[in-house]
């Protein structure tokens, strides 16, 4: 369990503010030059309103182009970016103090206006980008520099949802209220747009003069999709590329032995979910799903299929969350207890239930066609006929909010923070892939995110919430995914953090 967030949450809930933070840096200028490629395991959406997706592709390319009120630390602790300060006098209200000095890539200064369009816009339930909030959020211009944001009822994870994916984003209020967020990325960061030729080309973009802060060392970067990780690596070796993602297990030691390439693998807060399709039958059954879980390996996934890339779930939460333990109510591999669940589901050996439809990506996340084809053995070996269906990233990320496809849907889902409420909301309360929300699980989330005093929340956790969602168990996290991302040894001062960005301003390349 990581304690330290926790101390840092409450600090910024009970303390009425924090201590401003000058801009230290030297704003713009040149920069050292050069180019990087990176290729990405999973597909851009194609279209550029930084709140209407759900990629964690987008994210991490806008990241670079686009900034929020807040960031994380490569050790996910809060820090300033667009706000130097905020309070909380009560708890439905949040005032952030906003940076001066800071334009958009298309010139427009950034002022409390814009924070206001941004919040409101990506919290209407009609934006793909609402999935992360509980309910509309309003703002208030005080002046300028000065914003109030209103969730409208307490909610315990603001500052983690404001410094979070696409939930952070800022952007002009004039390209929000004209609808045309979608032409191009327009945001305060050091990257502006350069141009996007289509997806072998991919997006280009180049560092922006009149940044705020310290000038990109790097000029250009180019992020590109490449859905094969074999193809991924060749271009890697080549120098066709200088940073890719998502490398296979078994790619590891050959990037390990070459004295031109140097590979980090970073743990994690993101899963490797089962997802049920639990709008239909047989999924909408309880005892089933719970038998699913228990027959399913995960150690021996992680130490042979994985080679020990990752770390088995002990708890819904992975051991880098904030309110992870190891819990006695999760399920854990037990095939003789799978067997009597499926019985008690109505079932006896799987009589009666029909073949189940398991669905996995192929060369987006690691080994999944091998270990789906594992899992499916291990169904059958406690009476469940499955059948696993491979698809490519893009049809992949179509069907993954699809109620009606698969009944088994194997994904990630990369909330970038230690605090798991944004991704409990967005999967079990807003139930983006399961399709349909269990009540005494919402029940539980809507009174742990309410709760403000971090302790008390901390044993609303422990007590009520994962206890209920791993008895009803919409959906099985398996194992924490480590990232390991493969990059040139020309390189210099590149990073992955957990929550999978990397910092291209900081990086130099070596001659």
């Amino acid at each position: 369990m990581v304690k330290g967030g926790v101390a840092v949450l409450a600090a910024a809930l009970v303390v009425t503010g924090c201590s401003p933070v000058e801009n230290s840096a030297v704003p713009g200028g040149d920069t050292s030059g050069g180019s990087i490629t990176f290729l990405s395991a999973e597909n851009l959406a194609g279209r550029w309103d930084p709140f209407d997706h759900t990629l964690l592709s987008q994210d991490r390319l806008q990241q670079m182009a686009y900034e929020g009120l807040l960031t994380l630390d490569d050790n996910l602790e809060y820090q300033p970016l667009l706000a130097t300060e905020w309070s909380n006098p009560s708890p439905e209200i949040w005032e952030f103090k906003l940076r001066e000095g800071v334009t958009f890539h298309d010139g427009t200064p950034f002022t409390a206006k814009d924070v206001k369009a941004s919040i409101e816009y990506v919290s209407n339930p009609e934006v793909t980008g609402s999935f992360a909030f509980p309910n509309p959020f309003t703002a208030e211009v005080v002046d300028d520099h000065t914003v109030r944001i209103n969730t409208g009822k307490p909610f315990a994870a603001t500052l983690a949802l404001l410094a979070s994916g696409v939930s952070a984003v800022v952007a002009p209020a004039h390209l929000i209220e004209s609808g045309k967020l979608d032409e191009k990325m327009v945001g305060t960061g050091p990257y502006m747009w350069g141009s996007y030729d289509g997806e072998e080309a991919g997006v280009k973009l180049t560092a922006y003069p009149d940044y705020w802060g310290d000038a990109p060392k790097v000029k250009d970067f180019t992020f590109r999709f490449v859905g094969d990780s074999q193809t991924r690596l060749s271009a890697l070796q080549s120098g066709q590329a200088q940073i890719i993602d998502r490398v296979e297990p078994d790619q590891i030691p050959v990037i390990e032995a070459s004295p031109d390439l140097k590979v980090q693998r970073t743990p994690t807060v993101e899963s490797k979910w089962t997802a049920f399709r639990i709008e239909k039958a047989p999924m909408d059954n309880v005892k089933l799903r719970q038998a699913i879980a228990h027959a399913i390996d995960v150690p021996t996934i992680v130490k042979n299929i994985m080679m020990g890339s990752g770390e088995v779930n002990t708890s819904f939460l992975t051991s880098m969350q904030e309110f992870s333990e190891n819990s006695p109510t999760f399920p854990k591999f037990d095939p003789a207890k799978a067997k009597q669940l499926l019985a008690e589901a109505g079932y006896p050996g799987g009589a009666g239930l029909r073949p189940l439809e398991y669905c996995v990506s192929v060369g987006f996340y690691p080994k999944t066609k091998e270990y789906g084809e594992f899992i499916v053995q291990n169904l059958a070996d406690v009476g469940i006929n499955a059948r696993l269906q491979t698809l490519e990233v893009a049809r992949y990320n179509q069907l993954l909010f699809d109620p009606q496809a698969c009944d088994l849907y194997d994904h990630g889902w990369f909330i970038a923070s230690k605090d798991p409420e944004v991704m409990l909301l967005s999967l079990f309360r807003n139930a983006l892939v399961t399709g349909k929300p269990i009540p005494a699980v919402a029940a539980v989330l809507e009174k742990e995110s309410a709760t403000m005093n971090p302790q008390q929340r901390a044993e609303v956790f422990r007590t009520e919430v994962l206890p209920t969602i791993e008895t009803e168990l919409p959906e099985f996290p398996m194992f924490a995914s480590e990232l390991a991302t493969a990059y040139s040894s020309k390189l210099e001062n590149f990073e992955v953090w957990p929550n999978s960005y990397f910092r291209i301003q900081d990086v130099t390349i070596a001659q």
